[in-house]
């Protein structure tokens, strides 16, 4: 039995993912997998490794560390490193086999200037405000033979209200990737993660960047969800005790009983994850009984009410879980007033990972 929490990972259903959203994006869409920041939190080698014995030959990490690290793991697939110091790192990109971006114009002067060809990704900055040369940047650039020696193999941007198909922001955004690309005749495009797969198909293009919708998360808002859920988190009873009515529960007493109840403790806090904002406003899953979370969360601990539950269902080392079927990453993110990305990425960071990898299948 554990002692504390637990973040199970089903690796088969991060693989049913995968293989729903490249069915989506369609036959003609080379679909890549984003694995950064360690995978959403649930483990780089081991999320990318079932995905690439799956038939994922694409990958997106943030850093050329997370690169390194697949590499190392024997991952021989094409890898896409968001961000890197070009010119330092260029001969590590090189011998790794490494796809770098150019977000401005010194990283497209490292890549130029480096000895041998190194592929790389253009980005496109088209409304997002954050990285990559402007359309204007870009046609100066090649006007000029800025891109004579170092021609890019993707362009790409990042959409910046893809959960809202209604919002003229997605249209504008793809008009001006579109128009860049007038330079680079034949180079694909890449527009869309994974939200944006539910906008129409003139958003796919020739790669799609999906990470959210591979761990479940259902950015886009589709009801049913119809992604299936790859986490589960579950923590034991350590201690159940009574109380009288009108008895104040943790920190601030922003719970009293309001009958003679029945309390347990749960090893799990804000220190593994659990948002701290979602006191007294979720419930967890105890055998068949759903049961309320009572008072604030702790920086460990975690108090739920078990009266209702019978004496024989909620003892010490029973297990209680936080996410399941019906109550997902998302239900809890918005409880928390936070979103399914950070929820994952904390509860990852902060709770034992435990990779359950049941019969994964092949694509062919």
């Amino acid at each position: 039995m554990s002692h504390g929490p637990v973040l199970e990972v089903y690796l088969d259903h991060l693989v049913d993912n995968f293989n729903f959203v490249k069915n989506m994006a369609g036959a003609g869409v080379r679909t890549g997998a984003v694995v950064k920041s360690d995978a959403y939190g649930l483990g780089l080698t081991s999320v990318a490794h079932a995905l690439y014995k799956s038939g994922c030959e694409l990958f997106f990490v943030a850093s050329l560390d997370e690169a390194l690290k697949l590499r190392q793991s024997g991952i021989l697939a094409s890898i896409v490193v968001f961000d890197a110091d070009i010119k330092r790192a260029s001969g590590e990109f090189q011998r790794q086999k490494l796809v770098a971006v150019v977000n401005d114009r010194d990283d497209l002067k490292s890549i130029a200037s480096a000895a041998g060809s190194m592929p790389y990704y253009l980005n496109i900055e088209t409304g997002f405000s954050r990285f990559g040369l402007d359309v204007e940047s870009v046609t100066s650039i090649e006007r000029d033979g800025g891109f004579r020696h170092a021609w890019p193999v993707c362009l790409f941007t990042h959409l910046a209200c893809s959960d809202n198909p209604q919002d003229g922001t997605n249209a504008l955004q793809r008009e001006k990737l579109l128009t860049a690309s007038r330079a680079f005749p034949r180079v694909p495009l890449s527009l869309t993660a994974s939200a944006g797969l539910w906008l129409d198909p003139s958003y796919h293009m020739d790669i799609a960047r999906i990470g959210s919708a591979l761990y479940g998360l259902n950015n886009a808002r589709i009801y049913p969800n119809p992604l299936t859920p790859v986490v589960k988190l579950k923590a034991p009873v350590i201690d159940v005790h009574h109380v009288p009515v009108q008895q104040s529960v943790g920190y601030g007493g922003t719970f009293r009983t309001r009958r003679s109840s029945t309390l347990g403790v749960l090893p799990i806090g804000y220190k593994h994850g659990l948002p701290w904002a979602c006191a007294n406003r979720i419930s967890v899953r105890l055998g068949s009984f759903i049961v309320p979370v009572v008072g604030r969360i702790a920086m460990e601990y975690t108090t739920i009410d078990l009266t209702d539950v019978p004496d024989a269902a909620k003892g010490r080392g029973r297990i209680v879980e936080f996410l399941f079927d019906e109550f997902g990453v998302d239900e809890l993110a918005s409880a928390a007033g936070a979103n399914g990305q950070e929820i994952l990425t904390r509860l990852g960071a902060g709770c034992p990972r435990n990779h359950i990898a049941t019969a994964l299948r092949s694509t062919g």
